[in-house]
């Protein structure tokens, strides 16, 4: 594995994964991951079918990651980098030397079930982007209808907030 890892991070800085090239309506995805991370949304997530909010357009589903990245310690966004970018190249291997961003519906589909069903690696990797993206669309109220959830329970109930307040002893 750690190997692997070694091998990546040598390929990506020969290929060309590093430098500052920031997308400019993101503060902290570069251009490359905020493609990817917008076609894996597409894929992920294709809300609109299901008569739910669109995870693109009406959901700020990319720029929610981009806070959140923005919040991550230097080690945890540089890794979240590595894996972008190692997501988006490895489906040159086997889809017709492809990035994934490049791949129609139908091929990214299959692409995102084999790396649920791949290696330990890859799916640790297809785990950790799926959350993301996952949880960064659903995160908003506007999706909270088409789960029939209402809200916190404390704001329905009008339950008075404490605070720090320590728990009742027994």
């Amino acid at each position: 594995m750690i190997s692997a890892a070694a091998l990546s991070s040598g390929c990506a800085t020969l290929l060309g994964r590093g430098g500052d090239h920031s997308d400019r309506r993101y503060q902290h995805l570069t251009e490359d991951e905020s493609i990817v991370l917008k076609r894996l949304t597409q894929v992920l997530l294709p809300a609109e079918q299901f008569g739910l909010p669109s995870s693109l357009s009406e959901v700020p589903t990319v720029q929610n990651i981009d806070g959140m990245v923005g919040q991550m310690s230097g080690q945890t966004r540089e890794l979240l980098g590595l894996g972008l970018w190692v997501f988006e190249h490895r489906s040159m291997a086997s889809f017709r030397f492809s990035r994934f961003s490049r791949l129609d519906d139908d091929e990214a589909l299959r692409y995102v079930n084999a790396m649920q069903a791949g290696t330990f690696f890859e799916r640790g990797l297809m785990t950790t982007l799926k959350t993301l993206v996952c949880v960064n669309y659903w995160r908003d109220a506007r999706t909270w209808p088409g789960l029939d959830y209402h809200g916190p329970v404390t704001e329905i109930w009008g339950v008075r907030r404490l605070g720090n307040a320590p728990l009742p002893q027994v």
